[in-house]
């Protein structure tokens, strides 16, 4: 089993023009489920703030992070070794004001945390691709599964860069 896990689930498109797509969406590290198992949220925000930061650390940061949109909760990713590129996560929240509350921590490679980031991306957008007023949110999806193939132009800058 891998050891880190992007997960989406109970996807619910628009029913009108103006609404969004939600669901459940979750991380899981070391058998830890972050924030919780079935987490409800904007999975679209949450995994295009995850895939944000894996192109941070994958074009070369040495620390990125992605949020969680429902509640205190927080990642940090920090790239370990660029020979074979491994990143550290933290899963993290930060209710308290003077303090932030680790809740699970790990090591995976990059390439781990890209293919779960795309297996969640390509999952949300087969359940959203077919429904109607999901037109933005198709799109921003199809973005993002281009990026982590790297047929996207942001991925072809950075791997350019690199």
């Amino acid at each position: 089993m891998s050891e880190a896990v992007w997960n989406v689930a109970e996807i619910k498109a628009p029913a009108t023009a103006d609404g969004i797509v939600s669901g459940a969406v979750w991380f899981t590290l070391h058998g830890v489920d972050f924030p919780a198992t079935g987490w409800t949220d904007l999975p679209l925000s949450v995994l295009g703030s995850a895939v944000t930061a894996y192109g941070a650390i994958h074009g070369g940061e040495l620390e990125a992070f992605s949020y969680i949109f429902d509640g205190p909760y927080f990642m940090y990713y920090r790239r370990i070794d660029a020979s074979e590129p491994t990143v550290y996560i933290e899963a993290n929240c930060d209710r308290d004001e003077d303090r932030v509350v680790c809740l699970s921590t790990g090591e995976i490679p990059l390439e781990e945390l890209r293919s779960t980031l795309l297996r969640a991306v390509e999952t949300l957008h087969a359940e959203i691709v077919a429904k109607p007023y999901a037109g933005d949110s198709i799109q921003i999806a199809a973005k993002l599964i281009a990026t982590l193939s790297g047929t996207g132009a942001a991925s072809r800058r950075n791997a350019q860069e690199a």
